[in-house]
């Protein structure tokens, strides 16, 4: 319940003009409030107000090379809210994105022998980035995943899985796929090598990104099931999709996103005319509910072949079409179109920032001068204790 001191529009007016990091927070006081900031009517003037960015960046390839532009339904007059990664190196790809405003980019160098990647992390809205430690990169990268931890200072882990050099595991009878997996702290500014994963052989990643919830990475396989890595315990799981979704060809166009926090599927019925929305309501039993059956037949008209892909907020879906993503509102069925510039969408990226910087260079910077002051101290106490122990053994 809310706040019985304060009315609904007293909240509404007050939660509107503080951060985006404490938003995150407000959301988790009670369920009003989580249903309030989550909802289209909320989105558009919190992003005013605190000149918030919310969208999503759109990412194909044109002729054979990465492309990405960012969409969003809520206008800025701000320069800084049209955002491009020209600041980067040219060819970058997005392999992941939070809503901290923090991309993870790899780069693809040509050598006349292998194509060794550079990775870098960057912040859009402010332009900074920032090359980390490459991977075992002799290994063929599969998935790649980022999450924040915390703003100030910054810290997050990137977990990435790759294809050992030996795939076929045999187990209890069994054929297994190995997937190699290694996890990125940026506290300790280092790659941590796990366990590799076992998965059944008909068990592959699919080509969306991870969808990060209740902090829990989640991908949708091939055999339609979910594949779920937890970064605190360092450990993974899989389960199904709510019935009957998990079986094939009963929907299409099945989508893993995230909905007010948590894990959320979105699918087409076969007939086109309608689409559904479920949500993990208890992420521990792994309970699924159907929240929505949206009409996305008003859409029909604007863009023929077009299919949810992602929730912009808890009212409002993002649709994908050929060179175009409309925003449909399933409660009022209206739409926005917005045209994507040389690309049909292949990737879609939920992405929010605000414009304070994160400070990426300067902040190693200043952790390792720490480090190397912590070295010069322990140096300078082992000669104190060594010249200790001669003179004392001396007398």
């Amino acid at each position: 319940m809310g706040s019985p001191d304060l009315p609904s529009d007293i909240i509404f007016e007050i939660l509107s003009r503080t951060s985006l990091k404490t938003l995150g927070r407000c959301a988790l006081v009670c369920k009003d409030w989580n249903r309030m900031v989550y909802e289209s009517s909320f989105m558009h003037p919190f992003c005013q107000r605190t000149k918030t960015i919310s969208g999503f960046f759109m990412q194909s390839r044109f002729v054979g090379r990465p492309f990405a532009e960012f969409v969003s339904n809520y206008s800025m007059q701000d320069s800084n809210s049209k955002l491009s990664l020209d600041f980067l190196p040219r060819n970058v790809n997005i392999e992941a994105a939070t809503k901290q405003g923090i991309l993870l980019c790899v780069k693809k160098l040509d050598t006349k022998i292998l194509r060794i990647p550079e990775y870098y992390v960057c912040k859009p809205s402010t332009k900074e980035w920032h090359k980390i430690p490459n991977p075992k990169t002799r290994y063929f990268t599969e998935r790649l995943a980022m999450v924040v931890l915390r703003s100030q200072p910054l810290h997050y882990v990137i977990v990435r899985f790759s294809e050992p050099r030996s795939r076929w595991r045999t187990y209890n009878s069994k054929m297994y796929i190995s997937h190699h997996c290694e996890i990125f702290y940026s506290e300790t500014w280092a790659w941590k090598q796990l366990q590799d994963v076992l998965l059944p052989y008909d068990m592959f990643f699919g080509t969306d990104p991870a969808v990060s919830a209740c902090g829990v990475l989640h991908w949708l396989m091939s055999n339609n099931q979910v594949f779920a890595f937890d970064k605190d315990t360092e450990s993974w799981t899989t389960f199904d999709l709510p019935f009957p979704l998990c079986k094939k060809n009963y929907f299409k166009h099945t989508k893993l996103v995230e909905y007010n926090g948590h894990l959320a599927m979105l699918c087409t019925e076969n007939h086109g005319e309608f689409a559904q929305l479920w949500v993990m309501v208890d992420s521990e039993s792994k309970v699924w509910m159907k929240r929505q059956r949206m009409s996305i037949e008003a859409v029909r008209g604007v863009e023929r072949y077009s299919f949810p892909v992602a929730m912009d907020s808890s009212d409002i879906t993002l649709m994908r079409g050929f060179y175009s993503v409309i925003y449909y509102n399933f409660t009022t069925f209206r739409s926005k179109r917005c045209f994507v510039q040389r690309i049909q969408p292949d990737e879609v990226f939920p992405f929010q920032s605000d414009l304070e910087p994160a400070y990426l260079k300067n902040y190693w910077k200043k952790e390792q001068f720490s480090r190397f002051l912590c070295w010069v101290c322990l140096f300078i106490c082992s000669c104190l204790y060594s010249l200790f122990q001669y003179f004392y053994s001396s007398t």
